[in-house]
């Protein structure tokens, strides 16, 4: 099944993550265990959705390195704040001249009363990625980041890979067939791979990439 994710990280336009996933798991979100293909030789840009830039500080302020940050890949991070400060944190900084900083101040949901800081709209970003040309997004995590997405019915498919496997502290994704279908979505289908099993996912009548659901990604 890790396979299957990087197959399906190289057939999309970027890989998008919430802050906490770079956090936890210094992740580089590359291409590596399958080859890329022909029509795709690049590697996919990097999305992070990070409302207050706390990666960037904690770079900033030598209390973490984040290897996104120095592999000279494009990695797109967006943020909340309007602060002059905050906007100018990549200046001067020792960062790859792939790593851009977007502020988006305009992105609540209509029901949102918290503080603009606290929240980046989906939606948002997903309009922002649109007019820069990247269309395919692969949302791969957190739970916390996915489940906004689906709240906010801008996911197409959904691929979902549950593995038997227990953890000390689990970090349950909360994400359930009610969360999907709630979503606009609707399951084609259950496969397993390695033990592990895998679940297809689609809005109603969107064309699954192949004719044979199995074979995709």
């Amino acid at each position: 099944s890790l396979d299957l994710v990087h197959r399906l990280r190289r057939c999309s336009d970027c890989v998008l993550v919430g802050r906490g996933t770079v956090e936890r798991d210094d992740c580089t979100l590359t291409v590596r265990r399958v080859p890329l293909l022909t029509d795709r030789p690049s590697q996919p840009s990097r999305v992070i959705l990070d409302p207050n830039q706390t990666l960037l500080k904690k770079e900033r302020n030598g209390e973490a390195t984040f290897k996104l940050f120095h592999d000279n890949l494009q990695t797109l991070l967006y943020h909340a704040t309007d602060d002059v400060d905050d906007s100018s944190l990549l200046e001067g900084g020792d960062f790859s001249d792939g790593v851009e900083s977007i502020a988006l101040t305009d992105n609540l949901r209509s029901d949102d009363t918290a503080s603009f800081q606290s929240y980046l709209s989906p939606t948002f970003v997903v309009k922002d990625l649109k007019k820069r040309g990247i269309h395919h997004v692969m949302v791969e995590g957190g739970p916390a980041t996915a489940r906004t997405f689906l709240e906010e019915g801008v996911v197409d498919r959904a691929i979902l890979i549950r593995a038997p496997f227990c953890f000390q502290k689990p970090l349950e994704s909360l994400i359930s067939d009610k969360s999907l279908t709630d979503a606009g979505l609707e399951k084609l289908g259950t496969t397993t791979c390695d033990g592990d099993s895998i679940e297809y996912w689609s809005r109603p009548n969107l064309p699954w990439p192949t004719k044979d659901l199995f074979e995709w990604p």
